[in-house]
């Protein structure tokens, strides 16, 4: 029996498509069937046929579910069906959620190019799952922050180590028997621009005026961390938020060590972040910080004074910054509308990416 649909999951109104990019597939409106006939791809010096086809879906963030059916016992072979996020190409990145695949029960893996596919955690064991029987498969996206269901029960959590490259939603099968999926569907929700700044005025009035408009104006869910109900805040808190957010905006005008630890922390993650700083702060990258970073981009000429005099720290501090997604704004009333504009524009941009 198929599960009820999500609220705006497209399965029922007909508009999602599929298109088979590896392998064989028997596709229909409601119905995806890997064949288990495909070349076989290989990687870690394994071969196995593999199977891959995309949907029409772009999801950010939300909710995606797909009920799996396989066609043979799993002592006897190796096959494996799932979902897959982030699909851009075949040739770029993405990752996938599967049953059955070798590593375990239910794993999630990922795809890297030059590299293969890989698992990056698992659990179960792979003989507990039972040929034709409807195994409902759901995953769950916030940030970078990845959950795994099977059946309704939480199986696996894992936070991804970079953003996905891609949006879009597909099916990956592997094995030389047939596997089936059905009543795909799918709930986006609105991506979270997680900000850290000082609590304190006037930063308090700029991010209601400013920051949580214009994000909310390019469709993310906006918030602090003082804004989150609860008994009290703790560092664990902070990490789960930008963990999840897809953006960072901060505000990094005065020399506030939590909001450099909390943007430090989003740069480990590949979080795209936003700076926001006021023209003539004194921002806290000392030179040796920017030397640090911009070594690796530029020739020793641009970093050395040739004379043996003090090195010119303001192209290396320009080249530094050029690495965040910096907004300087004057604090005018003119400042405030090209701050929004400028805002606004680096949000689009990550949206769209």
């Amino acid at each position: 029996m198929p599960p009820n649909p999500f609220a705006n999951g497209t399965h029922a109104n007909g508009t999602l498509s599929w298109v088979p990019v590896l392998g064989r597939w028997d596709i229909s409106a409601t119905n995806q069937k890997f064949l288990g006939e495909s070349p076989k791809a290989a990687t870690q010096s394994q071969q196995f046929p593999l199977g891959l086809a995309v949907s029409s879906v772009s999801m950010q963030t939300g909710h995606c579910r797909v009920q799996i059916r396989f066609s043979g016992a799993f002592e006897e072979q190796e096959q494996a069906g799932g979902i897959v996020l982030g699909y851009r190409s075949p040739e770029q990145a993405y990752i996938f959620a599967e049953l059955g695949a070798a590593s375990g029960a239910y794993s999630v893996g990922e795809y890297m190019s030059g590299i293969g596919w890989r698992g990056l955690t698992s659990t179960g064991q792979r003989q507990n799952l039972q040929p034709n029987l409807d195994y409902l498969l759901e995953v769950q996206l916030s940030g970078q922050e990845l959950k795994v269901l099977v059946d309704g029960v939480p199986i696996l959590q894992h936070l991804l180590s970079r953003p996905l490259e891609g949006r879009q939603v597909g099916l990956i099968a592997t094995g030389n028997q047939e596997i089936s999926f059905s009543n795909f569907d799918y709930e986006g929700s609105s991506p979270k621009a997680f900000v850290v700044m000082q609590f304190a005025e006037p930063y308090d009035t700029f991010y209601k005026e400013v920051i949580q408009k214009q994000a909310e104006a390019a469709g993310y869910e906006v918030f602090r961390i003082d804004e989150k109900a609860g008994p009290g805040v703790i560092f664990q808190d902070i990490q789960r938020e930008i963990e999840q957010a897809e953006v960072v905006i901060a505000e990094i005008t005065p020399p506030n060590p939590n909001v450099f630890y909390e943007v430090g922390y989003a740069h480990a993650l590949g979080k795209p972040t936003i700076l926001l700083a006021q023209r003539g702060a004194q921002l806290p990258f000392d030179i040796r910080s920017a030397k640090g970073v911009v070594a690796r981009r530029q020739t020793p000429q641009e970093l050395v004074d040739p004379s043996g005099g003090a090195l010119d720290t303001m192209p290396v501090l320009r080249e530094f910054l050029k690495s965040f997604r910096v907004v300087f704004y004057n604090d005018t009333i003119g400042g405030k509308a090209e701050v929004e504009r400028n805002l606004s524009k680096h949000l689009e941009a990550i949206t769209g990416r």
